[in-house]
C-alpha cells in the first residue's frame, strides 16, 4: 500500500500547512521567553507523538534532527486533551521549554468525549504555556481511514474548532489535516497512526512554526 516518499514530497506536504499557519502574533524571534530555554521544545500528545508499534522513529526525534534543538517527547498512548491539561504544569516546570507542541484530540473523538470538553482542555494547555512564557503551537488532527474512518467526520469537525480557537488565542497553528490531505500512503494500516513517512510530514510541519 505504501509507496516510497521522497524528501521533496515531504517538504511540499509540510509547506501546505506552513502556508496555513494561523493566528500567530509572535514569531518567536522577539518573544520574551523569561527563564525558559528557546532551544528546548516539548511535544505533548498521544500515541501519534509517542513511539507507536511498527514505527522506527517519532516525529519529535525527526524534528530534533531538522531543527538541531532538543525535543522532549511527552507523548503517551491513549492520552486525551484532558490528560494533557492535567500534566501540562508539571511538564512546564520540568523542562522550562521555549515551545510547547500540542497534538491531542484523536482519543477524545474515538471516545466521544465531546468537542466542547476537548477544546476547553486544549485551551487550558495553551493558557498554561502562555503564562509560563512558553510559545504554544497547536495542531489539527490527522485524517482517519479504514477501520477508523467512522470517526473522521468528527475529527474534521473538531479541527474546525481547533482552528477557530487558535485564532482566538493568537496561537500558532499547524494544520496537519491539510498537510496530509487524502494521502493514505502517510498512514499505517489501522488508518489512525501515521507511518514513518507521515511522521516526517508532521515534523516538517511543526518545524515551519518554530
Amino acid at each position: 500500500m505504501n509507496k516510497p516518499i521522497n524528501r521533496l514530497s515531504l517538504f511540499l506536504a509540510a509547506g501546505i500547512c506552513v502556508i496555513g499557519l494561523s493566528g500567530c502574533e509572535d514569531d518567536g524571534d522577539s518573544h520574551d521567553f523569561g527563564t525558559n530555554d528557546p532551544n528546548m521544545i516539548v511535544a505533548m500528545g498521544d500515541s501519534i507523538t509517542a513511539l507507536e508499534g511498527g514505527n522506527t522513529t517519532t516525529y519529535p526525534a525527526i524534528l530534533a534532527s531538522i531543527t538541531g534543538k532538543t525535543v522532549a517527547n511527552e507523548g503517551s498512548g491513549g492520552a486525551t486533551a484532558g490528560d494533557g491539561a492535567s500534566k501540562v504544569h508539571s511538564v512546564l516546570n520540568e523542562y522550562q521549554p521555549g515551545y510547547v507542541l500540542i497534538l491531542y484530540g484523536a482519543n477524545d473523538v474515538i471516545r466521544s468525549m465531546g468537542s466542547n470538553n476537548t477544546i476547553a482542555n486544549l485551551r487550558s494547555i495553551i493558557s498554561a504555556a502562555k503564562n509560563n512564557k512558553s510559545v504554544p503551537v497547536i495542531a489539527t488532527l490527522t485524517p482517519m481511514y479504514y477501520s477508523h474512518e467512522i470517526f473522521d467526520g468528527s475529527a474534521k469537525e473538531l479541527n474546525v474548532l481547533i482552528r477557530q480557537m487558535a485564532s482566538e488565542e493568537g496561537c500558532k497553528l499547524v494544520d496537519l489535516e491539510d498537510a496530509f490531505g487524502n494521502n493514505t500512503s502517510y498512514m499505517k494500516n489501522d488508518g489512525l497512526h501515521p507511518n514513518d513517512a507521515g511522521l516526517s510530514v508532521i515534523a516538517e510541519a511543526f518545524s515551519g512554526a518554530l
